[in-house]
């Protein structure tokens, strides 16, 4: 197969999976001290349209990129700027030391479980394995929504589960420039999870979530998944109000 017929099946990939951080060697193939934090925190790779976001280092680095024939071409990449433990800051020095300039891609692995291997232009190999997005695994984009979380939860009604604990919320809402709306939705409970998101009773929380219809859930799940993005706010004094 042409090389630029690969690259076609290929790129559409990328954006369907988070690819984390399993192995790392140099040209001689002994392993990258300075990524191994990496592979311990899930140095993680996530391209969004022509944006490329590398997260689980000290600093989120982020940047446009091109994938075409066989080569990944990283532009210059901008950084948050905090400052934490000295090996977390050599994980970023190295990062952005390897991600720059032009990347040979080769994929392996199978739809479920694939893998990214990036060879470095001084020869350091770098491997991922992919997880699909939420987007790949419900079929759907995914809708933001602010859901605030109650500090304690409520006895609901389960089928199969007796004194079944459901969260409490109700949505929050902002205007344009951020600013919070009055609330409307009155307190009801969830009779389902967030994923990602494990609550600590007495602690009242403001979540940024992704709403996603899944088009072919099992039957005994729900047609509607949040997804945790984000903890806006943190409150361990609060009660339900």
């Amino acid at each position: 197969m042409p090389a630029s017929t690969a690259s076609v099946s290929a790129q559409p990939a990328l954006a369907a999976y988070y690819w984390q951080l399993v192995s790392a060697s140099d040209a001689a193939g002994k392993p990258v001290a300075a990524l191994d934090k990496g592979i311990e925190r899930q140095l993680r790779l996530t391209f969004t349209g022509q944006n490329l976001n590398i997260s689980g280092g000290c600093n989120r680095q982020f940047g446009g990129f091109q994938s075409e024939n066989g080569v990944l071409k990283v532009q210059p990449l901008a950084s948050t700027m905090m400052a934490c433990d000295p090996s977390l800051m050599s994980l970023d020095t190295e990062v952005g030391r390897l991600f720059k300039g032009d990347l040979r891609t080769t994929f392996g692995g199978d739809e479920s479980t694939p893998t990214l291997q990036l060879t470095t232009q001084d020869g350091t190999q770098l491997k991922f394995v992919g997880q699909p997005t939420p987007e790949t695994r419900y079929g759907s984009q995914g809708q933001t929504r602010f859901l605030e979380v109650a500090a304690q939860t409520v006895k609901c009604s389960h089928p199969l589960i007796p004194d079944f604990q459901c969260l409490q919320v109700r949505e929050r809402r902002y205007d344009a420039a951020g600013l919070q709306l009055p609330t409307q939705d009155a307190w009801h409970p969830l009779y389902q999870s967030i994923e990602g998101y494990e609550h600590q009773d007495g602690v009242r929380n403001v979540l940024r979530v992704k709403q996603y219809e899944w088009k072919n859930p099992p039957a005994d799940a729900p047609s509607t998944v949040y997804v945790l993005d984000m903890v806006v706010e943190q409150d361990a004094s609060a009660k339900t109000r």
